[in-house]
């Protein structure tokens, strides 16, 4: 095998490896007596006997102080604001899609999606997770294993911070293809 085809095969590798990685789903603990799922999403919180629907409400679950801002508030199929959901049900049994608005990126930097099946004797009561910044949809599911009560009650999408200034980026595979065929002529020519 020539050394531009070790250069190349090596350089194509690396463009394969340089890939960016993306969250995936996310299943809130406990899960013993109501599960939630939701991709794409980066962490979840659960509490019990509480509501998350307010900044003080998020900031006390992730210990963080920002200010919250609720951008859509769903207690049934539909959509509200900045966002949407999409549900085969809206019961102890769901599955279903969310979606955010494309322009909320562009007044926040960071998103949670909070759920609140209920206070029914199980646990948890509310789930949150903090979304992939950038993404506009994805799955979820929520199903109640043990306990009583515990439906769908609602889903909050909130946001907050500024959003962060984006440039484009080069692509890391291709210039560093470009070296090495730099570095491979160059020593070709002092040969």
């Amino acid at each position: 095998m020539s050394t531009l085809w070790k250069i190349s095969f090596v350089g194509l590798l690396m463009s394969v490896c340089a890939s960016a990685a993306h969250a995936g789903l996310i299943t809130c603990e406990p899960d013993d007596q109501r599960v939630a799922t939701l991709g794409d999403a980066l962490e979840c919180k659960t509490d019990v006997e509480i509501n998350l629907n307010d900044s003080d409400d998020l900031n006390a679950l992730f210990g963080t102080n920002y200010a919250w801002i609720k951008e859509g508030e769903l207690t049934a199929e539909g959509s509200d604001d900045l966002f949407s959901v999409a549900t085969d049900s809206w019961g102890t049994d769901v599955t279903g899609t969310w979606a955010i608005d494309s322009s909320f990126w562009n007044v926040y930097s960071r998103a949670v999606i909070t759920m609140h099946v209920g206070h029914g004797g199980g646990n948890p009561d509310a789930f949150a997770w903090v979304i992939t910044p950038g993404q506009t949809s994805g799955s979820f599911t929520y199903e109640r294993v043990g306990g009583k009560g515990g439906g769908l009650s609602n889903m909050f999408l909130f946001g907050s911070g500024t959003p962060n200034i984006m440039l484009p980026e080069s692509n890391i595979g291709i210039l560093l293809v470009i070296g090495l065929l730099s570095i491979f002529f160059a020593r070709r020519r002092v040969s």
